[in-house]
């Protein structure tokens, strides 16, 4: 039923105004989301005035929060769907979130061209589901040829301090994680993940070990170390020599 009343939305009013109110409604509902709040408690370990990363921006839900909360910071939202990113700047421009910058591209390990598929199932657009679409996949879905960059080849944050990063790129967090390594080495910033139990999961599990991190999830309302809990996708990426200073 849910998914008959968005294909009526999306088909009556247009997908991009479907999108721009459906991102309008989330930013109200997320302090009162339980799985959306999540990202309000990692928002409070960030310290301001610096740069933080929002990796699979979307429709800007978060990089509304990131800007909200953080003032004085800047924001640099990365969202390569096109569809997205209207809406995300749409967003921005009625929010006037002055300190927020977009880019049209995606994030990973190579610096290449790459496919990204927005799924359609029973006619209904599924944006929050695009990703990468590197195994070419017959699935149903409006696709779209897109930019991919290593962010450690960005050189507009070589030289600025990043405090945070937030990545949900749908099982390609991996890779934008190892094509950061040196960013994240010398920034050391928080990060905060969406990671469902998978390959993608325990590599970047690893990858960031590697990094002296620390794993913590969001337990019965405190930050515990991740010790298999069971239904857990948020997790805080926190440098070790860190944890003291929240309590950790």
């Amino acid at each position: 039923m849910k998914n008959f009343i968005k294909y009526i939305l999306q088909k009556s009013i247009g997908l991009h105004n479907y999108l721009y109110l459906f991102a309008r409604y989330v930013i109200f509902k997320v302090p009162y989301d339980k799985n959306e709040k999540l990202f309000l408690k990692f928002l409070e370990l960030v310290d301001d005035g610096g740069h933080v990363l929002d990796i699979g921006a979307n429709i800007g839900v978060m990089s509304y929060y990131f800007s909200k909360k953080l003032p004085h910071s800047v924001v640099h939202a990365f969202e390569p769907v096109p569809l997205n990113r209207n809406v995300l700047l749409r967003v921005i421009l009625k929010f006037n979130l002055h300190n927020v910058k977009t880019y049209g591209y995606a994030v990973g390990n190579k610096n290449e061209k790459v496919k990204m598929v927005m799924p359609v199932l029973k006619k209904v657009y599924f944006h929050g589901l695009s990703h990468i679409d590197d195994k070419d996949s017959l699935k149903p879905g409006k696709r779209y040829g897109v930019e991919m960059k290593r962010l450690d080849d960005l050189e507009f944050l070589r030289n600025v301090k990043i405090n945070a990063i937030k990545i949900d790129v749908e099982e390609y967090e991996y890779h934008v994680l190892c094509g950061a390594e040196e960013l994240i080495h010398k920034n050391r910033p928080l990060i905060y993940c969406e990671l469902w139990e998978s390959e993608n999961r325990r590599l970047s599990f690893s990858f960031i070990q590697q990094l002296n991190y620390k794993i913590f999830v969001n337990w019965h309302g405190k930050l515990v170390g991740y010790n298999k809990q069971k239904n857990c996708q948020n997790f805080f990426f926190i440098p070790a020599e860190h944890c003291h200073q929240f309590k950790l």
